[in-house]
């Protein structure tokens, strides 16, 4: 199953940022990150925080290698949502700005991060990804676990 959309033809639009999100909720809720790999630029480089949570590198480099690690981050999440809460196309409409809420279970427990996105297009496909957020600020707690 492809949960892509296509890739961004031209300068990025708010409709365009909105179907590459949803791609990104669908492959998130199915636990497989891999169905979005349409999105992504071959070459691209994925930086986070959480790859120092990790043990990995500050820039993770290549598709492979960039699913790989967003795979691993999630492998203990259960019944993941991820929300887009605000986007803008950044100055030039080569870039979007996403926050994101994502929640997820984990025991008995249900928890949210919210972090903001940015990223870069090269052919219509992401080149560099970036999230930002304090990977030691706590995570808000929506109440119990998913039924």
């Amino acid at each position: 199953m492809t949960v892509a959309s296509p890739a961004v033809d031209g300068p990025v639009t708010l409709e365009a940022i909105d179907a590459q999100e949803a791609a990104f909720a669908r492959a998130f809720a199915a636990g497989d990150i891999g169905l979005a790999r349409p999105l992504y630029h071959p070459d691209v480089r994925y930086l986070s925080p959480t790859t120092r949570l990790f043990g990995g590198p500050a820039v993770i480099e290549g598709v492979d290698a960039t699913l790989s690690f967003v795979q691993q981050t999630i492998e203990g999440c259960r019944h993941i949502a991820y929300g887009l809460d605000e986007r803008a196309v950044l100055p030039g409409g080569a870039a979007a700005y996403t926050r994101i809420a994502f929640d997820w279970d984990n025991g008995d427990e249900r928890l949210r991060s919210l972090y903001v996105v940015v990223y870069r297009y090269v052919d219509g496909l992401i080149a560099r990804q970036e999230l930002y957020y304090d990977p030691d600020g706590p995570l808000e707690r929506l109440g119990p676990a998913s039924a």
